[in-house]
């Protein structure tokens, strides 16, 4: 089963040496694979320019507007899409045909790449080494149609397991593997998984000691074992005592949600824009003094926020690279007991890729927009 990368071109051809046309008919659906809805959302119907050639069509565009790509929790919901072809004579009547049914997720390739399928990738990231900020979750997507099993480690010792198999359901394709429980864990902080659970957490100096000596569910490796091999995740549990580490999500190359930290500095900014007229404030042939003159109005604000990452590993020049070419960026404002999810718009439109050969240390600094206006105004 190839899946089909929707932010990249999807052609779909036919041939028959009696075709005049070709009749395309696509069915988009989720849940049960073996379950496609009754009704065709698009028929297209294409003329060869001599009978007997090849017609093409591109559908990624047409499938695409059925991905929701919404950061309501971990989760992402491909969606299946069925092809009848049709070869039609000069006289409108089929003469052939066949269908198939392909997985679609909001991917893509790269130019120099033209055949990348994730159908035998497991690992929905692209980087093998992972930058944990302490006591809170990170989360591995993974595809489930290669049947991956995983183990954690810590120090040598096995701290859990986990096993998926093959699944004809949309919504059991990515999995988001956490060590935080069972499931799709919304929560971050220990201090937000025991609010999530109906307890209450008391902010005390004795807790407070116990985990500057302990951490949750802390590992520092991964295996991975699917149908193709067995790879390795290296995770580096990192503390920050100066700065306020904050998560940035983002829709990555293989359509996924995908975490990273920034460790270092923050620094927040604003910019308003406003209009402005002359006012007369003359009243009975006088004026009050502390009247404006120079009114402003439709003062809109918006603010940024300028990130550094800390010292990293090189294969995140591609975690990078991927941010930048995201269409859908999150920040996760952080505290104990809940967290707040904002949308943001990635503001930097250039970067310069660094290696330790010549750059020594791999450090990045990435502006991002708050993705709405300071003062509500959502009507």
């Amino acid at each position: 089963m190839a899946i089909i990368n929707l932010r990249s071109p999807k052609y779909v051809s036919y041939t028959n040496a009696s075709q005049s046309s070709v009749r395309f008919s696509l069915k988009v659906w989720t849940g049960l694979e073996s379950n496609p809805p009754s009704e065709f959302i698009y028929v297209l119907n294409k003329k060869a320019i001599n009978i007997g050639d090849k017609v093409t069509i591109e559908v990624s565009e047409l499938i695409r507007d059925y991905i929701v790509t919404n950061f309501n929790g971990y989760s992402t919901s491909p969606v299946w899409v069925s092809f009848l072809t049709q070869a039609l004579n000069s006289t409108g009547t089929v003469i052939t045909g066949g269908a198939f049914t392909n997985l679609c997720l909001d991917s893509y390739s790269y130019f120099e790449e033209p055949s990348f399928n994730i159908q035998n990738k497991t690992i929905l990231f692209s980087n093998r080494v992972i930058y944990a900020l302490a006591d809170n979750l990170f989360r591995l997507p993974i595809h489930s149609y290669n049947n991956p099993s995983l183990v954690f480690f810590k120090d040598g010792k096995v701290i859990d397991q986990r096993s998926y198999t093959r699944n004809n359901s949309s919504g059991q394709q990515v999995y988001y593997v956490s060590l935080g429980g069972v499931g799709n864990i919304q929560t971050d902080t220990f201090a937000e998984r025991v609010v999530f659970d109906g307890g209450t957490f008391e902010n005390n100096n004795c807790l407070r000691a116990f985990f500057d000596e302990f951490e949750v569910s802390a590992v520092d490796k991964i295996q991975i074992a699917d149908d193709y091999g067995v790879y390795f995740i290296d995770v580096k549990t990192l503390e920050e005592c100066k700065y306020e580490p904050k998560k940035v999500t983002f829709i990555n190359k293989f359509g996924v949600l995908q975490d990273m930290y920034f460790f270092k500095k923050l620094v927040k900014k604003m910019t308003v824009k406003k209009e402005s007229y002359k006012a007369n404030i003359i009243s009975n042939g006088t004026y009050s003094i502390s009247d404006h003159v120079k009114r402003d109005f439709n003062v809109v604000g918006n603010e940024s926020i300028s990130l550094s990452s800390g010292f990293l590993t090189e294969d995140y020049n591609e975690v990078f690279k991927q941010l930048m070419l995201s269409e859908k960026v999150w920040l996760t404002n952080v505290t104990e007991g809940f967290e707040q999810v904002l949308p943001i718009n990635v503001k930097t439109s250039n970067i310069t890729y660094k290696t330790s050969l010549n750059d020594k240390l791999v450090e990045y600094t990435i502006d991002f927009d708050n993705s709405y206006d300071t003062i509500n105004n959502i009507r």
